[in-house]
């Protein structure tokens, strides 16, 4: 899995890195066939947004992180709905 993160209005520290590779590791017990991902973290005034796209076999996936005081809360929060959207793909890829 290929992780592209972008920091629009805040700097992506190496420990940001660091914990998104670990969360985004993670995703894979749900589905291992993660091809590519898109992360994109933005300060809004005093919210922290997390957005991502996942390329997987069979689609695509979209996910923005409710706004959290800080970014590894908006990060966890975007890893739960991915989490949960990682799921449903994959019982939809086992339908057909």
């Amino acid at each position: 899995m290929q992780l592209n993160i972008t920091g629009k209005t805040v700097e992506v520290t190496d420990a940001m890195r660091g914990y998104l590779n670990e969360k985004f590791a993670k995703l894979e017990h749900y589905f291992e066939h993660i091809n590519q991902v898109y992360i994109v973290l933005n300060v809004e005034k005093v919210n922290h947004v997390a957005d991502a796209t996942l390329h997987v076999n069979g689609g695509e996936l979209h996910a923005s992180s409710a706004e959290q005081k800080d970014m590894y809360a908006a990060i966890d929060g975007l890893i739960d709905k991915l989490a949960k959207q990682l799921k449903k793909h994959k019982e939809k890829m086992k339908q057909h």
